[in-house]
């Protein structure tokens, strides 16, 4: 059983050391290159790409793809053969074990040659903290290879777990403020008049390689409107903006005004909270990777 990552990164090359002058056959410190000492190659980065070795960072928001791989690594010569081959995934996440679809979607492999591969596709949206667990298991039946003798079969299996933690991307912190309206009586408000509030959000890039804000949008409980009053990664004019770029640990804030519909009826906690909707935030990382992230119901301060 094999696993790859869909983050490919640039291999490093290291030059050999330099051969003492004395030595009978020394080796020239370019050899180790991947072009060697007479590439001829044009292209600029000599390095060649690899697959990461282990899962490394993996991050809330964004959705764990993995190619799962089954070989039959025995010889030629061997007297069994291998079919019925079958890979079963599930992710074991801190609070649910998630059963995962495969693709392709066939189930079974009639027949696995020695040397031949099955390989499904597997995919995950993170949405929580704290340590998963991709466990696979592999099912197969080995035959005798001669025909001329008769073999029920033998059903094996046997399943294999790795490891790997869900760091958050993105921090948010989030503060409500209600603006004063006139009309207040003995400084206390009016609650039949609409309400009015601003929403800060501050963002801190918490990855550990940079990412571009793609949308931040507040949706709001039917009760409000909203406007986002510093930034748009699109204006009502067409014209494209530039989309926050965000380096490890760097910050960046928005603000919304959020303000109730005439003659509608916010809905409010227990404790009289008001409560006024959610955010939700889009972004890519330096890949490419999509990340999506929706955070609880936002409400403001209890009343007074």
């Amino acid at each position: 059983m094999d696993h790859s990552l869909s983050r490919p990164t640039f291999h490093e090359y290291v030059r050999l050391p330099q051969s003492p002058v004395d030595t009978e056959l020394p080796i020239d410190p370019d050899a180790a290159l991947s072009q060697g000492i007479q590439g001829g190659n044009d292209f600029l980065f000599q390095p060649l790409l690899k697959l990461p070795p282990a899962f490394g960072s993996a991050y809330v928001g964004e959705t764990f793809s993995c190619t799962l791989c089954a070989n039959n690594e025995l010889p030629d010569t061997s007297d069994r053969l291998i079919s019925s081959v079958r890979i079963n995934a599930e992710i074991q996440a801190p609070t649910q074990t998630v059963p995962l679809d495969l693709s392709p979607s066939d189930e079974y492999q009639a027949e696995l040659n020695s040397g031949d591969s099955l390989q499904k596709i597997i995919r995950f949206d993170l949405k929580e903290e704290g340590n998963h667990v991709l466990a696979v298991s592999l099912e197969y039946t080995e035959v005798a290879a001669n025909k001329d003798v008769e073999s029920a079969g033998r059903m094996r299996t046997f399943r294999k777990l790795y490891q790997f933690v869900a760091a958050p991307c993105l921090s948010v912190r989030t503060k409500v403020s209600d603006f004063p309206l006139r009309g207040l009586e003995n400084e206390k408000r009016s609650y039949a008049r609409p309400m009015l509030f601003a929403l800060e959000v501050q963002l801190e890039n918490m990855a550990d390689g940079p990412i571009t804000l793609i949308q931040i949008v507040f949706a709001p409980k039917p009760a409000f409107d909203t406007t986002l009053v510093n930034w748009d990664a699109s204006e009502a004019g067409g014209d494209r903006m530039e989309s926050p770029f965000l380096a490890p640990r760097d910050i960046t804030q928005a603000a919304f005004l959020v303000k109730q519909k005439p003659n509608s009826k916010a809905e409010t906690t227990k404790d009289e909270r008001v409560i006024l909707g959610q955010l939700v935030i889009r972004w890519r990382t330096s890949m490419g990777d999509a990340g999506f992230l929706t955070t609880g119901w936002l409400s403001t301060r209890k009343r007074p």
